[in-house]
């Protein structure tokens, strides 16, 4: 595992910052996402970090035995409320855990109709949970985050026509901000 505080500000894009316990051990749990969202690094340092301390972001975090096994990150500002990003362990799918945290999310946003952002390869992974809260699709993207990938959009508040079959795309995670929004 990656340990974010060793890493020189150049690699986290960042003037020198100091990252609480509580950010350092999110961004770590965060970095096994940086395949599917590269410069998830800088996105949290440079926008999720001054976020929280501002007030207009929150870090939620779910541990088991010590461990972080769950995060979620949502922005809540004038003109947006979103869930930018939710992981949960492997190892803890399929216990609840996303539900949890989609609860807290929603109950701090304040809003039970949140943007968020999916890659079309994790979609299985989300649907589920996008229905039980009746989440709509209401846009797509290629090349968002990654090239030749799709990233849906959730309750956009500008709709957008969807011109890809959802069964034609793959598959992502819940997720964020014009990462690195």
């Amino acid at each position: 595992m990656i340990d974010p505080l060793t890493l020189d500000a150049k690699s986290l894009c960042l003037h020198p910052a100091e990252l609480s316990n509580a950010e350092a051990r999110a961004l770590t749990f965060l970095l096994p996402l940086s395949e599917d969202y590269p410069g998830i690094a800088c996105w949290f340092v440079q926008k999720v970090v001054p976020g929280v301390r501002q007030g207009t972001r929150l870090l939620l975090p779910v541990e088991r035995d010590g461990m972080m096994v769950g995060l979620g990150i949502a922005k809540h500002e004038a003109d947006e409320r979103k869930i930018c990003t939710v992981r949960v362990a492997p190892s803890h799918a399929g216990r609840g855990i996303g539900v949890r945290l989609f609860d807290g999310l929603l109950k701090w946003l304040d809003d039970d109709r949140p943007h968020l952002t999916v890659s079309a390869a994790k979609l299985p992974q989300f649907e589920r949970i996008f229905d039980y809260y009746g989440f709509d699709v209401t846009s797509a993207h290629e090349g968002l985050y990654v090239p030749s990938v799709t990233e849906l959009g959730y309750n956009d508040p500008a709709v957008l026509p969807i011109s890809t079959s959802l069964t034609s795309v793959g598959t992502g995670t819940a997720r964020r901000e014009p990462l690195q929004a």
